[in-house]
């Protein structure tokens, strides 16, 4: 099976250009709005890393943005939970 990457930054074209190719796409994008949404092990994971942020399930990116205002370092923590997870249903 052939697989090809589509990055860029936001409103750089990528779904215009993954619809071109009328296969299926996985949209990393929207895993991520769905394991905020579903995810018990993401929020639990979220919730440990960034205790006075995350409060409640599901996780809201209101608070999430609120911890990366206030730290920086903040993004890391949470792309190193979020992106295993993400890299996991992409295999499936």
């Amino acid at each position: 099976m052939i697989r090809i990457g589509i990055i860029g930054g936001i409103g750089s074209g990528k779904s215009f250009i993954s619809k071109l190719f009328k296969s299926p796409v996985f949209n990393a994008d929207k895993e991520v709005d769905i394991l905020y949404k579903n995810s018990l092990e993401c929020y639990t994971k979220l919730s440990k890393k960034l205790p006075g942020f995350v409060k409640s399930f599901p996780v809201l990116k209101s608070q999430l943005i609120k911890a990366i205002d206030h730290d920086k370092k903040n993004l890391k923590r949470i792309s190193s939970i979020v992106h295993p997870l993400v890299r996991k249903k992409m295999k499936s």
